[in-house]
């Protein structure tokens, strides 16, 4: 899947970002250690322009009088200076405790670390040695001295091993990640399997094994619920079926008696009209059979669609003429309209089940309307489509038909809607629409669209 290859990338890409974020901090503090140097080169620089302003006199070493003694001595503790044998000949806030001579090794010590933990900086002036110390606890001072080898070393394989690190780390990141790719690489081919409708048996190793033991359960599971929806649509189908034939001799039956009764002369008016009205249901309850039998196989994909060329005109010409001949019309009348689009199309479709449709609206239309009622078929090409409007000038569906048909909920006092439905289902294995709406000013209107062949 493409969803975890993008995932990799990302994660790899976030991951080199982050090195580099960590380089760039590393250099980043490099330099501001190196500034922070530069700070501590500028307090030198000021130790000696502190040494500078103390100039001798004939009374003694003076502060210049370009500023006090204080604002010379801001920031420092004390000052003092030493001759060459480390007596104080001049000194500014100096301790009393460190009011005393100092020997050449005590001067040695306190001018590269500290005197009396007083951090202090040295400056030799032609006065003598001029001590300037800073508040205790304020600087850190201590001297490192390393080789001037090394230190070339250093600096010329900085750059190298910095390299060398960077590659090494996005080298494990993508050997783990291309570890954890085939992982999820299995996990994703097993998705797509489940969502085939397959089973899957994936290894449950590796970091992804618990998402691959969930989705063996999940397939395990999907398996058995398959297995017995595909048991109890196999038991459904085959009762209607079976019920379908059951039926079929004992109706064949009653409607062939019915007929016999109806036509039998010698029979009363009354007894013959009763024997039509037993063919009239006869007829329907088989019509009921076949549409229970058709959407039955249209849900489950058992009825195979038989396409072959069918003109437009004359198969709606076919439709209307069946329909005004047969007893079900009754007064009904029927008006074709073609435009000369439609006229001359022609569809790759399955005749016989688009027949099908056309009668259960045509009947549908005669049979739940109390008086006769004019019915128009109008057929028109829009948009690359075939459009077939059957309006009728009778009461229109009922707002329960309606609602069932748009929800497609069925319940204990939901209408009769089968023959209806088995025309959306025709439509929707051809490809195409049925809608049911009122028709204006008054009755029922369906239009039924069909996509036509690429040409």
């Amino acid at each position: 899947m493409k969803t975890f290859a993008r995932l990799i990338r990302r994660y790899v890409l976030a991951t080199a970002g982050i090195i580099l974020l960590v380089v760039a901090l590393l250099l980043g503090m490099t330099v501001y250690t190196g500034v922070r140097y530069s700070a501590a080169s500028d307090d030198l620089q000021k130790v000696g322009t502190l040494a500078e302003a103390l100039r001798p006199t004939a009374d003694g070493l003076q502060w210049d009088d370009a500023q006090t003694a204080a604002d010379w001595m801001q920031g420092y503790a004390w000052a003092m200076v030493l001759d060459d044998d480390g007596n104080i000949i001049w000194q500014q806030n100096l301790p009393v405790a460190l009011d005393h001579r100092y020997t050449a090794r005590e001067i040695a010590v306190f001018s590269r670390w500290y005197l009396a933990d007083y951090p202090v900086q040295c400056w030799a002036a032609d006065y003598g040695l001029f001590v300037l110390a800073e508040p205790v606890g304020s600087q850190w001072k201590y001297n490192i001295t390393t080789p001037q080898a090394q230190m070339e070393a250093v600096v010329a394989g900085l750059l190298p091993m910095m390299a060398l690190l960077l590659a090494v780390v996005l080298g494990c990141c993508l050997w783990f990640s291309w570890c954890g790719t085939r992982h999820l690489q299995a996990v994703a081919d097993g998705l797509d399997t489940l969502a085939q409708g397959g089973t899957v048996q994936l290894p449950a190793t590796g970091f992804a094994g618990e998402l691959a033991e969930k989705l063996n359960e999940t397939g395990e599971q999907l398996r058995r619920r398959n297995e017995i929806i595909a048991r109890r649509d196999t038991a459904r189908t085959d009762w209607i079926a079976g019920v379908s034939h059951d039926i079929r001799t004992p109706l064949a039956l009653i409607l062939g008696w019915g007929e016999q009764l109806q036509q039998d002369e010698t029979l009363p008016a009354a007894a013959r009209q009763k024997a039509a009205g037993i063919c009239t249901q006869s007829e329907k309850i088989r019509s009921l059979i076949g549409d229970l039998n058709l959407t039955s196989k249209l849900q489950y994909g058992a009825q195979p669609l038989r396409r072959r060329a069918v003109p437009v005109g004359a198969f709606l010409r076919r439709c209307a003429a069946q329909f005004y001949e047969s007893p079900a019309a009754g007064a009904s009348t029927v008006e074709l309209e073609l435009t000369p689009a439609a006229e001359q199309t022609t569809l790759q479709a399955d005749e016989a089940l688009l027949l099908r449709a056309m009668e259960n609206v045509l009947h549908n239309a005669a049979a739940h309307n109390p008086a006769p009622v004019h019915i128009t078929i109008r057929a028109e090409i829009v948009d690359a489509a075939l459009a077939v409007r059957i309006t009728d000038d009778g009461r229109g569906y009922p707002p329960a038909v309606l609602a069932a048909l748009r929800t497609g909920e069925t319940g204990e006092n939901t209408p009769h809607i089968l023959g209806l439905h088995v025309v959306e289902q025709i439509m929707a294995a051809h490809g195409g629409t049925a809608a049911f709406a009122p028709n204006t000013p008054h009755g029922a209107s369906v239009l039924l669209i069909l996509p036509l062949p690429m040409k």
